[in-house]
C-alpha cells in the first residue's frame, strides 16, 4: 500500500507549503519505502510514499491526465482497474503504465465525482483540478484505508493517511475532544468521523468530500443499509444461496490475487481465513506461503490448528510463536507506531504477525469482515439468550446474574467462564447499550468513578451512545439482527478491525487483502434472511453450508477465536508493576484526564484477581502510551468539548 498527503491552501507562501508537506509525507515512509513524489499547482500540494505492488518500476504517484491539469495521489488497490483502463483507452485517453490507480484521473474527466462509484477496491485518494479549482478525497465502501484532515477557518485543508503526517502542519494543534475520548472508552476505538484531537476529522468510510473556494460538501456515496432488505433472496432456497455465496467468494478471492509481488494469507486455522485459503490454493495450486501466530502459554497456543489446515491444503505454513518477551517488544512497537490510541490487544500479534510475514511476501489476504456479514460473533448469541432468559421470573433471572458476576476469575483465554461474566455485566441493559457494553471498556457508570471531575462534567449532557444510536437506528434495516450487522459493519470492523490492520501491517510495509470485504460480496451478504446467518444458536450458518465441502469437518466446527495474548496473565506476570508506575496517583494528577482513584482500583482489583480487567486495562495502557509519545512523558493533555457528529451534505456533484 501506500500513503498520501496535501494541502489545499491559497494563503501560505508556496515554498512555506512545499516545505511542509514534504515534512508531512516523510513521516509516511512505512507505509510506503518504495519512493516518494510531489505535486505542486494553483493552490493544491500533493505527497505521496509508494509500496511498489503492480509494476513495481513504474515511477511513484501523482499522476497526471495527457493535459497535466488533473493530478492525483492514492492510497488504493483498484481490482476492476485492467477493465477501466480498457474502457478509458477505448475513448481515447493514453495511459502510460499497467498501476491501476493511473486511471483515476482520467476517470475524473469523464465522470467527475461518480468515478468512486466506478471503482471496485480499497483506497484513499485526493483529485486536484487546477483548472475548475477543485478538490476530490474520499474513501472505500468498506473503510479498508485511512483517510484524516483539518479545515482551517480561512478555508485551508489539510489532509493524509495518516494523523502523525497531519500534526506536521504547523496549524494543527494537539487538543484532546472530550466527547470523542468518551467514545474511545467505550468502543476502544473511535468512531468516524471522531478522531483524538478536536478539529481533525476522519472521512468516514463510503464518503467523499469536494472542496471548492466556496467551502467543503461531505456526501455518503455507499450505504450497506441499502442492501440488508433483498424480497428476491428471501424467496430462494437456501441451498442456491449457499453455491452463489461460495462463487463470489471464490471471485473475490481472485480479484485481489492480482500482485507482481510475492502473496500469501494470514491464518488462524478458523473458517473465515481458511476459506480465503481453500479457494486461494484452488486457484493457484499448493505451496501457498500462510503465516500463523502461536503462544509459549500452551492455552493461547492455536498455530496447531493452523498447520493442520495448512497441510490440508498443501499450504507452506509459517509459525510464529510467541513469548512474553515478544509480546513486550510488540507492545513497545505497537505503542511508538499507531498514531491514534486503540483500544484491541490483539494489535501487538497482529503487527509482530506482519513482520514475520514481510520476511516473506509483500501481500497477504486476510479474512477481515465475515464475522460482520455472517453474524460470528458470540455477542449474537448474547443477545439471544439474553431476549429468552426474559421468560425467567425477574427475581430468579437477577439472581442468575448475580451469581454469574460472582463466578471465579480465571485470568485465562477468552472462554466459557470470561464470556459468561461479560454476558452478566449487561444482560438486562437494553439491545443497542449490552451490545457495546459486552464489545467495549467503559460504560457510562464506570465512567463517572473514572474521568477526572472537570472533564466529567464537559460530558454531564452527552449521550455515550451517540455514535452507536446513530447506526443502530439507520433506515431499511428489517431486524435486530441486521441492526447489530450494519452497526458492527460501520463501527467495530471499520474503525476497530480495519484500522488494527492497516496500521499493523503498513507499519511493516506489508499490504493487507480482505475478499470477504468485495463490496458486491457484502451486498448480497447483508441481503441473505438473517434466519440464515444465526440459526438457533448455530453463528454464520449460511457461510458453513456455503463452504462444507471445501474445508475440514475441524474448522467448521471450531467455535470463534481471535487474536488473543494472555494479556491477564502477562499483568500478574511483571506488566502489572509496570502499570503501577504508570498509573501511579502522582502521574494521573500530572496528566489530568482521569481519577487516580478510580484508575488505581481498576489495577488493584486485576493484580488482586478479583476481577479481569483486561479490556479496561489495555484500553487505558494504549492511550496513555499515545499520550506520552504526543504530548510527552506523563505530560498535562489540554482537553475540550467539540462535539464531533457525521456532517453529510446533499448530493454533490463536480
Amino acid at each position: 500500500m501506500c500513503g498520501l498527503t496535501g494541502i489545499l491552501d491559497s494563503v501560505a507562501p508556496p515554498a512555506e507549503r512545499e516545505r511542509t508537506l514534504r515534512r508531512m509525507t516523510a513521516t509516511l515512509v512505512h507505509r510506503g519505502p518504495d519512493g516518494e513524489g510531489y505535486h505542486t499547482s494553483g493552490g493544491c500540494a500533493l505527497g505521496f510514499r509508494r509500496l511498489a505492488i503492480l509494476d513495481v518500476d513504474a515511477p511513484p504517484q501523482p499522476f497526471a491526465n495527457e493535459r497535466k491539469t488533473v493530478w492525483s495521489v492514492a492510497n488504493a488497490e483498484i481490482y476492476n482497474g485492467d477493465d477501466l483502463r480498457g474502457e478509458l483507452v477505448a475513448r481515447g485517453h493514453t495511459l502510460t503504465t499497467r498501476v491501476d490507480t493511473e486511471v483515476i484521473p482520467h476517470l475524473w474527466e469523464e465522470h467527475g465525482v461518480d468515478l468512486v462509484r466506478r471503482l471496485d477496491g480499497m483506497f484513499a485518494l485526493a483529485v486536484w483540478d487546477e483548472r475548475q479549482e477543485i478538490l476530490l478525497l474520499a474513501r472505500d465502501r468498506a473503510g479498508e484505508k485511512p483517510l484524516f484532515y483539518w479545515q482551517g477557518s480561512d478555508g485551508t485543508l489539510v489532509f493524509a493517511s495518516e494523523l502523525r503526517a497531519l500534526l506536521e502542519h504547523p496549524r494543527i494543534e494537539k487538543v484532546i475532544d472530550a466527547v470523542s475520548l468518551r467514545r474511545y472508552l467505550l468502543h476502544d476505538f473511535f468512531p468516524a468521523p471522531s478522531t483524538p484531537f478536536a478539529g481533525v476529522r476522519k472521512l468516514p468510510a463510503g464518503h467523499l468530500l469536494v472542496a471548492r473556494r466556496t467551502g467543503i460538501a461531505i456526501e455518503r456515496y455507499w450505504d450497506l443499509a441499502a442492501s440488508f432488505a433483498n424480497a428476491e433472496l428471501s424467496r430462494r432456497r437456501p441451498q442456491a444461496i449457499a453455491e452463489e455465496l461460495d462463487a463470489r467468494i471464490s471471485l473475490a478471492v481472485r480479484r485481489r490475487r492480482v500482485s507482481d509481488v510475492a502473496l500469501g494469507v494470514f491464518l488462524s486455522g478458523g473458517i473465515d481465513s481458511s476459506t480465503v485459503l481453500a479457494h486461494l490454493a484452488e486457484q493457484v495450486g499448493s505451496g501457498v506461503p500462510v503465516f500463523a501466530l502461536g503462544h509459549a502459554d500452551p492455552e493461547f497456543d492455536e498455530s496447531r490448528f493452523a498447520r493442520e489446515t495448512s497441510r490440508f491444503f498443501g499450504a507452506e505454513c509459517h509459525a510464529l510463536v510467541l513469548d512474553e518477551a515478544d509480546l513486550a517488544e510488540g507492545l513497545r512497537r505497537v505503542g511508538e507506531g499507531f498514531d491514534e490510541p486503540l483500544g484491541d490487544a490483539s494489535t501487538i500479534p497482529t503487527h509482530l504477525l506482519a513482520l514475520h510475514a514481510r520476511r516473506h511476501v509483500k501481500v497477504v489476504l486476510s479474512g477481515e469482515g465475515a464475522d460482520e456479514i455472517f453474524a460470528g460473533y458470540p455477542t449474537y448469541l448474547g443477545h439471544r439468550i439474553a431476549d429468552w432468559s426474559r421468560r425467567i421470573p425477574a427475581g430468579l433471572r437477577r439472581a442468575l446474574l448475580a451469581a454469574a458476576r460472582r463466578s471465579p476469575v480465571r485470568m485465562g483465554n477468552v472462554g466459557p467462564a470470561y464470556l459468561l461474566r461479560r454476558f452478566a455485566t449487561a444482560a438486562e441493559r437494553d439491545t443497542l447499550e449490552r451490545h457495546h457494553l459486552w464489545f467495549g471498556s467503559f460504560g457510562p457508570d464506570a465512567e463517572v468513578a473514572l474521568l477526572a471531575p472537570e472533564i466529567a462534567e464537559m460530558l454531564r449532557d452527552d449521550d455515550s451512545f451517540a455514535a452507536a444510536r446513530s447506526r443502530f437506528t439507520a433506515d431499511g434495516l428489517p431486524d435486530e439482527l441486521a441492526r447489530l450487522l450494519y452497526t458492527d459493519f460501520t463501527m467495530y470492523l471499520q474503525d476497530d478491525l480495519l484500522t488494527k490492520v492497516d496500521r499493523a501491517t503498513m507499519l511493516a510495509s506489508l499490504e493487507a487483502r480482505a475478499p470477504f470485504l468485495d463490496h458486491q460480496l457484502v451486498e448480497f451478504a447483508a441481503g441473505i434472511p438473517s434466519h440464515l446467518k444465526l440459526s438457533g444458536l448455530r453463528t454464520k450458518a449460511i457461510l458453513r453450508r456455503a463452504v462444507r465441502r471445501r474445508l475440514p469437518a475441524a474448522v467448521l466446527s471450531r467455535r470463534k477465536r481471535g487474536f488473543n495474548i494472555p494479556f491477564s496473565r502477562w499483568l500478574l506476570r511483571g506488566l502489572g508493576e509496570e502499570l503501577r508506575a504508570r498509573f501511579a496517583p502522582e502521574r494521573m494528577e500530572a496528566r489530568g484526564l482521569f481519577s487516580p482513584t478510580g484508575v488505581g482500583r481498576l489495577l488493584a482489583d486485576h493484580l488482586e484477581a478479583r476481577a479481569d480487567n483486561r479490556k479496561q486495562l489495555f484500553n487505558l495502557l494504549a492511550l496513555d502510551l499515545w499520550c506520552d509519545r504526543t504530548f510527552g512523558q506523563g505530560a498535562a493533555v489540554p482537553v475540550v468539548r467539540a462535539d464531533c457528529d457525521p456532517a453529510i451534505s446533499e448530493r454533490v456533484s463536480a
